[in-house]
C-alpha cells in the first residue's frame, strides 16, 4: 500500500492497495502487483489530529468512492448487519487512502474505522505522510461473497473485488491482467471510548487464497466490468 514514507514535506510514493506491505497482510500478492517495503516516520498517537465521534469519523469513509475512485457495490445476499457494514468501511478506507495524495486528513480517520492495535501499527506511522507520489485511481467494483463467524465478537467478512481499472495514471489505458481479486476483512467488536461496543476492522486479508476454492471461480466470473 505504501513504500518510503517521510515526515511532513517529504515524498511518499504510494504502492496499490492489493499489494502486500511487510506485515500488513498474510496473503500473497497477484503476480502483476510489486511488494514493497516501507520505512514510516517517527509518529506517536498524538499525531492522529483533532478528536471526532465515531459517527463523525464514519461520514468522512467516501462509501461510495471519490471522483478518481468510484465504488460500486453488490450486495445481494449480504445480512443487514455491523458486521458487514464495518467490514465496507475498512475496504472503502482502504482504497480511499489508495487513490490519495495527502493521507493527513485521511489517517486519523482510522482510528474509529480499525482497532486500536491496526491503527497504531499501520496507520499512525503515516499520519504525517501529505506528499504522496502516484497514487491508484480508477474505478472499482465490490460483491460480497460471505461471512464468517469466528466467535461471539469476530467475523469474517469476504468480498471479491473488480480492479480491472485500478491503476496508476501512467497506465489508466490498461486492464490489469489479475482483475477479480478476494479480500477479507477480520472484524471484532470492541469497546469504545464512548462507552458502547463498536465492530472495526482488525485484519486485512488481500488475495485471500484460503478462500480460492469457495469463492475463486464465482469471483473470476463476477470480476469482467466495463467502465
Amino acid at each position: 500500500m505504501r513504500t518510503d514514507a517521510g515526515s511532513s514535506g517529504l515524498k511518499v510514493f504510494a504502492v496499490p492497495v492489493v499489494a502486500v506491505t511487510a506485515g500488513l497482510m498474510t496473503a500473497s500478492c497477484t503476480d502483476d502487483q510489486p511488494v514493497a517495503k516501507s520505512t514510516p516516520p517517527a509518529s506517536s498517537s498524538s499525531a492522529a489530529g483533532p478528536s471526532m465521534t465515531f459517527d463523525e469519523a464514519y461520514r468522512r469513509v467516501p462509501m461510495n468512492g471519490t471522483k478518481d475512485l468510484r465504488i460500486t457495490w453488490d450486495l445481494s445476499g449480504a445480512p443487514d448487519t455491523d458486521e458487514v457494514l464495518a467490514a465496507r468501511r475498512s475496504l472503502a478506507f482502504m482504497y480511499w487512502e489508495g487513490q490519495a495524495t495527502d493521507w493527513t486528513p485521511i489517517i486519523p480517520v482510522g482510528r474509529f474505522v480499525f482497532t486500536e492495535g491496526y491503527y497504531e501499527k499501520f496507520l499512525a506511522p503515516f499520519a504525517n505522510s501529505s506528499a504522496v507520489e502516484d497514487p491508484l485511481a480508477g474505478p472499482i467494483w465490490v460483491k460480497f461473497m460471505g461471512v464468517e463467524e469466528n466467535g461471539a465478537d469476530q467475523s469474517t467478512v469476504t468480498f471479491c473485488t473488480d480492479i480491472g481499472y485500478w491503476l496508476r495514471a501512467k497506465d489508466n489505458t490498461q486492464v490489469r491482467k489479475n482483475r477479480a481479486n478476494l479480500e477479507s476483512y477480520v472484524v471484532k467488536s470492541v469497546e469504545s471510548g464512548e462507552g458502547e461496543r463498536r465492530w472495526r476492522g482488525d485484519r486485512w486479508i488481500n488475495n485471500d487464497g484460503s478462500r480460492k476454492a469457495k469463492y475463486g471461480a464465482r469471483c473470476t466470473q463476477w470480476a469482467q466490468h466495463k467502465r
